[in-house]
């Protein structure tokens, strides 16, 4: 017989060798036995040459069968090595039942924001404004509606809706003529509020290429308190909120105005505050603009160690 015709047999020659060996009951009393050290009762068994090869698979068997015979299940076993040189000594392996709460922890993304710019977008050559008495404040994309409750003393009423938003007066490319501009609760002068389409929504005070009247201090056109959030892309936030008013202090009173400019850059500071509204300011190195660019290094040496 020729090797090519012994191979084609081989198929033939395995279901032979397994012939004998079946998960029955009789295979499953025999095990339940042993394991409980009970003697068995003895069974005749016909003495039948079996080749090495029959007894493997039987043990492959066995493993596959065993779990459905029994209905139990087989525990993930984890082995746990402390790295480096542990003397010697081999660890016992633990179960995931033995695994301490917050053993295995994964850190979210989301402490460390990405960039994402706030101020809505420009429909033409112009963002969407206000100018409030030669102030200028941008629309803001979020929130999408103010409540009514949140709104301060009125500032007057749009009196020209216009592009050419020069001058002084109370004016918009964005708000339609003869609606109302409203002050936001608790914010001072950084944010007012309008509708445009039926909803609230609220604009920053921010200069626009240079024009427009500068703020007297950062204070002036950033909220003073309330700060529920600092988050700075790229690097991390600040959730507490004593912790976040102590660096928002420090940026307010410690900054020092470099010019009226505000460039767009691939960074923000989002400062949250606890009536919903959140503000922005671009950030290059040590320097943040909004109304103004303003540097302040201290607020970002204290907010790296914050975090």
């Amino acid at each position: 017989m020729t090797l090519e015709e012994r191979l084609t047999q081989l198929p033939q020659a395995a279901d032979e060798l397994a012939a004998d060996v079946r998960a029955d009951e009789r295979l499953y009393q025999r095990i339940r036995h042993q394991a409980e050290g009970m003697p068995r009762k003895r069974v005749p068994l016909r003495r039948v040459l079996i080749p090495a090869g029959a007894f493997a698979l039987a043990a492959v068997l066995l493993v596959l069968v065993w779990p459905g015979i029994t209905g139990g299940t087989v525990p993930l076993n984890i082995m746990s090595v402390t790295a480096g040189d542990n003397g010697g000594n081999v660890p016992l392996p633990s179960t995931r039942a033995d695994l301490p709460a917050g053993s295995v922890s994964l850190d979210s993304a989301d402490d460390v924001p990405a960039f994402r710019n706030i101020w809505a977008g420009n429909s033409d050559s112009n963002f969407p404004m206000v100018m409030v008495n030669g102030a200028y404040y941008r629309l803001l994309s979020t929130p999408k509606k103010l409540s009514d409750k949140q709104l301060g003393s009125p500032l007057g009423t749009v009196d020209q809706y216009t592009n050419d938003m020069n001058g002084y007066g109370l004016c918009s490319n964005t708000v339609l003529q003869g609606e109302t501009v409203w002050q936001v609760s608790g914010m001072g002068g950084a944010a007012v509020a309008a509708r445009i389409d039926g909803s609230l929504r609220v604009f920053q005070r921010v200069t626009a290429n240079g024009q427009g009247t500068a703020p007297a201090s950062l204070a002036e056109a950033i909220a003073q308190s309330g700060v529920r959030e600092l988050s700075l892309s790229g690097v991390g936030r600040v959730r507490n909120e004593q912790t976040a008013q102590q660096l928002l202090n420090t940026l307010l009173y410690s900054a020092s105005y470099q010019g009226s400019g505000c460039s767009k850059t691939s960074q923000v500071l989002h400062i949250v505050f606890g009536n919903g509204v959140t503000l922005q300011m671009y950030v290059r190195d040590t320097s943040l603009s909004s109304g103004g660019t303003w540097s302040c290094p201290a607020f970002f040496e204290q907010f790296r160690q914050a975090i």
